[in-house]
């Protein structure tokens, strides 16, 4: 997109996503000092990632519904990125994106993304140029998302199927608190690698 209001976003995603970084932090640094049960540091891993997860959606949000509204929306130097139709407010295009039945429309994920700017944007642009490994941790964060807002036993078998898949993990980290937690290499949990990739997705959404 590249305009002043697309970049705007995409830094307040990545602000967002800094300020929660720095509570993960500082929650591991009062690990260290045994004043926070390993429980509680595990679970706050799962509650900051519905936090990314939720500043994700709403990035999205801003973008797609952005491009319907004139004027005072989103703007894309590529004129090939824009709305199929018009509209004077965010509220208008919300409708527009809950459809006739009113159902929140749902950001996260592949294919709810997919449908939402099919149905709104001119050639699905941006979202249909997405590589596959754009959208990778887009889609996995859903399975992760899924898991630690509804933990049924349907929700964590997904989770297990697509996230952990056949990865041989220690007892502990094949929970989804445990797997935020765990290492992804030396330096970086995974919750950190989730989230990276999920800001390297808006970004390339909002150049």
């Amino acid at each position: 997109m590249s305009s002043k209001k697309a970049n705007a976003i995409a830094a307040q995603f990545h602000k967002r996503v800094q300020r929660l970084d720095r509570t993960r932090v500082r929650i591991e640094h009062a690990h260290s000092l045994g004043w926070l049960h390993l429980e509680d540091v595990e679970a706050s891993y799962a509650g900051l990632f519905l936090q990314v997860v939720l500043a994700y959606e709403t990035a999205m949000e801003d973008f797609v519904l952005g491009l319907l509204v004139r004027p005072g929306g989103v703007a894309s130097q590529d004129s090939n990125v824009r709305g199929r139709v018009s509209v004077r407010s965010y509220s208008h295009a919300h409708d527009l994106a809950s459809g006739p039945g009113g159902r929140f429309p749902s950001w996260i994920g592949k294919k709810d993304l997919l449908d939402i700017s099919k149905l709104l944007l001119n050639k699905n642009a941006p979202f249909g140029a997405m590589t596959p490994p754009q959208w990778h941790y887009v889609e996995q964060s859903r399975y992760i998302r899924n898991a630690v807002a509804h933990p049924s036993e349907n929700a964590l078998s997904q989770f297990r199927k697509h996230v952990i898949q056949s990865t041989p993990l220690p007892r502990r980290e094949r929970t989804v608190a445990g797997y935020l937690r765990g290492r992804a290499s030396p330096v970086q949990t995974r919750w950190e690698l989730f989230v990276a990739g999920l800001g390297v997705f808006v970004s390339v959404v909002a150049q």
